[in-house]
């Protein structure tokens, strides 16, 4: 329905149909092309019109909102929501207009508005009634805006909340707040196109969770440990959004030790002797040590695991300084600039990387990879991040951004390990942790989110009844949108076509009629690849046959340099973790400046987390395997409104799926996310509860049950441990029931072995006798294990199946001898 008034008109046959835009469903002309092309329009976050009069704007500011008289403050909240009912009110009329076979589902749509706004309009209610939420919602507006003050050059002056964004730190407002609101067991998911600044609005969130807790708690220790849960999927997007998520609590830290003017708001008192507000980076070995030392030995080197994950200070930016304490106990960083505020109101920054002091300090925000969940099961210390064994209460708030990577094996594992994150975050009432979730591509969220955390999902902003207006989402054509132009490789190699085009494409930049906002936005280069296969091919290619053909280019136009393009990195998985942010800092930096990078050779690791607002253009080496890849990945560029962005996609003539997305060009770039596919998550199929279903209940077993510390105890908890069984089948049966039979008889199979093995002091060990041991340690030993009572356990969540590695040794035969 969304997409009703985007047709197909034409499929070329190894060149592509391109028309003009119709006119009452009609065109006059349909011709051929070898160079299609087509504009996606930008989506504005301005919203609707009905966002634009001065009401409605008023509530927008953060400032704004953390110091006008309460009076005002509601009514221009109320002023806002009403915006929204009015842009409602308008399509409900248009829904009679509509043909017959679509009156149904955008009626569907106008009652998911509806519960949009009667939620929003809650959450104002709330504000009105409670002084507490007042006063966080405030605070957290007061963080954000000085955040937002610390930005190099930031444009407007001032924080301006996107309605989109006001909107849903207002709709969830209730449920993170109250735990026995209705809506605290729905994911609200917010979905919105790639750099529209879903990031702000779910640190508003955490920001109003974080000062709730602690004004709730009044100075007990409850109000402190890990508040909120924040996960990833990749490194570049845990490392990026944990520089973003440290500006956030240096100003939270900053607001609660008074240090910001706060007209409308008094501090309690007890605010000034309350743990810091801080955060801390749990994520592998190969970013950051595990334990002090480690970090001891590799600060000041350049080792690829380090602690000194952050580089500059997020208030001056100049660069940190990282430490280990005189006492040798924890790692410390500090800003030593003078003039910073930071620097002189924190004595350390409240940040956090090696797992050692992860795990004593319990930061308030705590942001991680999906894989190192996995860890719950394995390591004992990791149980007080859920408040287990200390004063402080369970998080409250689960945020998981770039929901759509959580597929695959990946989701399935995730899924199955959610079963004992979801319990371990209960409260002592029994209320689960409110989760909310963004993605700018999904189809079927609902299925996706059932199966991973076991709730029913709430898209925001809901659709309306056309893809160009959502009320909070706009496709603004008054703006140049991302041009898309698709080349076919029919006639011509597919290295040679990729040389040309790049070569092209970086002596075009040399153009002397360009002005230096555009030189600087298609300066850089960005190749994407498929695979790191391709990706091996194009470092010599760029290197020799790219500086070769662009002499030639140089040569052909009178009066042009050759331009030297010498200058290219990497962002592929190979990359080490401690170069990711100065490969991030050099690409910010400008076409004529030394250290300007003219080539980027990436793989799908930049389709989240790589935002560089200057990049303006990029070559895509054949048609990405899903249409969501696509999106983000082309979404890197022209992401700055001073040049729209410039996408070449190379298709390779010999592959069917390549030359069937060139033929119909111009047809799917005209509603690019209707084609988004589903994802797959099945967190209780065979093959993973082969893998894994233990090891959740392994985690809750020794994290739930007191007195658990060594699996030999079990034989005087089993009532408990049973409890737990039931519980993990209960969700089960709620998620997928065709696998609940099975499932219970596999957890009540290995319940049955752990009883056997009654006397065991360790829960983990890959080379002796243990509950568990890791996957890759017994796909090593194979049937040579001397402990074969053992289960195997994943190390990681990123397969289902267990890997080993393996060494060639020269001179030897297939059975071992020497030839």
């Amino acid at each position: 329905m969304l997409y009703r008034n985007v047709q197909q008109f034409a499929v070329g046959h190894t060149c592509s149909a391109v028309w003009d835009e119709p006119v009452d469903e009609t065109v006059h002309q349909v011709r051929t092309s070898w160079f299609p092309e087509a504009t996606v329009h930008v989506v504005s976050a301005e919203g609707d019109i009905e966002f634009r009069t001065d009401d409605a704007r008023l509530s927008l500011g953060a400032s704004w909102l953390a110091s006008e008289d309460s009076d005002s403050l509601f009514a221009g909240l109320t002023s806002f929501v009403d915006a929204y009912t009015n842009w409602i009110s308008r399509m409900e009329c248009a829904v009679g207009a509509m043909p017959d076979q679509h009156v149904e589902q955008a009626q569907l749509h106008m009652d998911r508005c509806r519960t949009a706004e009667q939620r929003m309009r809650a959450g104002i209610a709330l504000l009105e009634t409670s002084s507490e939420v007042l006063t966080a919602f405030r605070l957290a507006n007061a963080a954000l805006a000085l955040q937002y003050s610390w930005r190099i050059d930031p444009q407007p002056p001032e924080l301006v909340w996107r309605p989109f964004q006001l909107g849903f730190a207002l709709l969830c407002l209730e449920s993170i707040a109250s735990p026995d609101s209705s809506d605290r067991e729905t994911m609200d998911l917010l979905w919105f196109p790639t750099g529209g600044g879903k990031t702000e609005a779910y640190l508003l969130l955490t920001a109003f969770t974080i000062f709730l807790r602690r004004l709730r708690a009044a100075g007990n220790p409850t109000g402190a440990g890990v508040t909120t849960f924040m996960r990833y999927t990749l490194r570049l997007l845990t490392i990026q959004q944990f520089e973003r998520a440290a500006a956030l609590i240096c100003a939270c830290e900053m607001v609660r030790l008074g240090k910001v003017r706060l007209e409308k708001v008094s501090l309690p008192a007890h605010f000034a002797s309350d743990l810091p507000i801080s955060l801390g980076l749990w994520v592998g070995e190969g970013a950051t040590p595990n334990t002090v030392a480690q970090a001891d030995q590799v600060l000041g080197t350049d080792a690829e695991s380090s602690p000194a994950q952050l580089r500059s200070c997020p208030c001056c930016h100049e660069v940190l300084d990282w430490k280990i304490s005189a006492d040798k106990s924890r790692v410390e960083v500090r800003c030593l600039t003078k003039s910073c505020d930071v620097g002189k109101e924190l004595a350390l920054l409240p940040i956090w990387t090696v797992d050692e002091d992860v795990y004593r300090e319990r930061p308030t925000l705590l942001i991680g990879t999906v894989d190192k969940y996995a860890q719950i099961t394995r390591n004992q210390r990791t149980g007080c991040l859920f408040g287990i064994g200390t004063p402080a209460a369970a998080p409250e708030l689960v945020i998981q951004d770039e929901l759509h990577l959580i597929s695959g094996p990946l989701g399935s594992l995730a899924g199955l390990y959610e079963t004992a994150v979801d319990e371990l975050c209960r409260s002592e009432a029994g209320v689960r942790a409110k989760v909310i979730g963004s993605t700018a591509t999904i189809r079927r969220a609902e299925d996706q989110i059932k199966a991973l955390f076991d709730r029913q999902s709430f898209q925001f902003p809901p659709p309306g009844l056309d893809h160009t207006n959502s009320g909070f989402a706009i496709e603004d054509r008054d703006v140049p949108g991302r041009r898309y132009m698709g080349i076919s490789t029919v006639g011509r190699s597919a290295k040679f076509t990729q040389q040309a085009v790049a070569a092209s494409l970086l002596q075009a930049a040399t153009d002397q009629t360009l002005a230096a906002d555009n030189r600087d936005a298609y300066w850089t280069l960005v190749n994407y690849f498929n695979s790191l296969r391709e990706l091996g091919g194009a470092l010599v290619l760029m290197r020799d046959d790219v500086a070769r053909s662009i002499r030639d280019y140089a040569a052909r136009r009178p009066g042009e340099v050759e331009r030297d393009a010498g200058m290219q990195i990497e962002l592929t998985s190979r990359v080490r973790s401690s170069d990711i942010p100065k490969y991030l800092k050099n690409l910010e930096r400008a076409w004529n400046d030394p250290d300007h990078v003219d080539i980027v050779l990436a793989s799908n690791m930049i389709s989240v987390g790589m935002d560089v607002s200057r990049l303006g253009l990029m070559v895509v080496n054949g048609q990405p395997k899903t249409i969501a890849e696509y999106i983000q990945a082309t979404s890197r560029v022209g992401r700055s409104q001073r040049a729209p962005g410039l996408v070449i996609t190379l298709f390779n003539a010999a592959k069917s799926r390549d030359r069937s997305r060139y033929e119909t060009f111009a047809s799917w770039h005209r509603s690019l996310y209707r084609d988004v596919e589903a994802t797959s998550v099945t967190p209780f199929a065979p093959r993973a509860r082969d893998r894994a279903l233990h090891a959740p209940f392994v985690a809750m077993v020794r994290h739930m049950v007191d007195g658990m510390a060594d699996p030999g105890a079990i034989e005087h908890h089993q009532q408990e441990v049973e409890a737990l069984l039931a519980t993990v089948i209960a969700r089960i049966d709620r998620v997928d029931p065709v696998e609940a039979e099975a499932a219970r008889g596999q957890l009540n199979s290995f319940l049955d072995k752990w009883f056997d093995r009654q006397g065991l002091k360790d829960y983990w060990q890959d080379y002796g006798d243990a509950l568990l041991t890791s996957a890759e340690a017994a796909a090593e030993r194979g049937n040579k294990a001397r402990f074969a009572g053992q289960t195997p356990t994943p190390n990681s969540l990123r397969s289902v199946e267990a890997s080993a590695a393996y060494v060639l040794l020269a001179g030897r035969s297939a059975r071992g001898a020497r030839p």
